[in-house]
């Protein structure tokens, strides 16, 4: 018996596959999920999550957004969720570098504060799973 891995974007179903562990960015710090894990619901954090399925481990990139367990299943609600191997680490670094950018021209009072800091966020963890 193995956990069932769900990952859904606003666009696409990005994954559904059956794994022996789930790790995951929780917004309270990473966390990992094995068969028979008590349900629980968290919000993540944009960073990497990452997949094990015979022993090899698979690397996505998410966005943030939400994470639930249930009954042997992990479901991933991801703002934006990218295998590692697709990752183009070129536009990862300029999404990283711009963000970063346009971020130290605002205040933290600046309206669009947050959500630069949140695109400097996901910038980077597509570069961190991209292994760059």
């Amino acid at each position: 018996m193995a956990l069932t891995l769900d990952i859904v974007t606003p666009e696409k179903r990005v994954l559904s596959v059956q794994v022996d562990e789930v790790r995951a960015p929780g917004v309270q710090g990473g966390f990992g999920v094995r068969l028979n894990h008590e349900p629980f619901m968290t919000a993540l954090e944009p960073g990497r999550l990452t997949y094990v399925e015979g022993g090899r481990e698979h690397h996505y990139a998410v966005g943030g957004g939400f994470l639930q367990v249930a009954d042997n299943r992990v479901i991933v609600l991801a703002d934006t969720a990218e295998a590692a191997g697709e990752i183009d680490v070129d536009r990862a670094r300029k999404a990283f570098e711009d963000a970063q950018n346009r971020l130290l021209q605002l205040t933290e009072q600046d309206e669009s504060h947050q959500a630069e800091s949140a695109r400097v966020r996901r910038a980077a963890a597509r570069l961190t799973v991209a292994g760059r």
